[in-house]
């Protein structure tokens, strides 16, 4: 009778905890109604801030990084109009190299094949990563800044 008690005390305890336990980040992949990232980077591009180093979606949010000549911001942007929500100073990063393609265009190639929707692009050790979400599949794939060149 005392280990039937304990399991079903077991249970309801774990029961209550489920809902609390994060199975899939839902707010870690951008809504299905929101602007493609291509249209979000190029809205950005259009500010001429400076160089796109990165662009996450985070927290219901694209958090996009732009570097200047001396330093860098991390702009917070609405997924649905590329608004900007806030911005905060950050780390400098590595910068993509003088004649790079836009990362917009980039982004938009990359979108235009289907293989699953954009995460994070992050310019790291001479390429760009970019994550994407297919389904439950996680994909990472490298993209060359100067040619375009894709390969997982």
């Amino acid at each position: 009778m005392r280990k039937q008690t304990a399991v079903g005390i077991l249970t309801l305890f774990l029961s209550a905890l489920f809902p609390l336990i994060p199975t899939v980040h839902a707010d870690d992949i951008p809504p299905p109604d929101s602007r493609p990232l291509s249209s979000i980077l190029q809205s950005v591009e259009a500010r001429q801030q400076g160089t796109i180093t990165e662009a996450e979606f985070d927290d219901r949010m694209w958090e996009v990084k732009v570097c200047g000549r001396r330093d860098c911001q991390k702009l917070y942007l609405s997924p649905y109009s590329a608004d900007e929500v806030r911005r905060k100073w950050t780390r400098s990063d590595e910068i993509p190299p003088q004649g790079s393609i836009p990362l917009s265009a980039i982004v938009r190639s990359v979108e235009a094949q289907g293989l699953g929707t954009i995460t994070e692009v992050e310019f790291d050790n001479g390429v760009w990563e970019v994550k994407l979400r297919k389904h439950r599949q996680k994909i990472k794939l490298a993209v060359d800044p100067i040619t375009g060149n894709l390969w997982r």
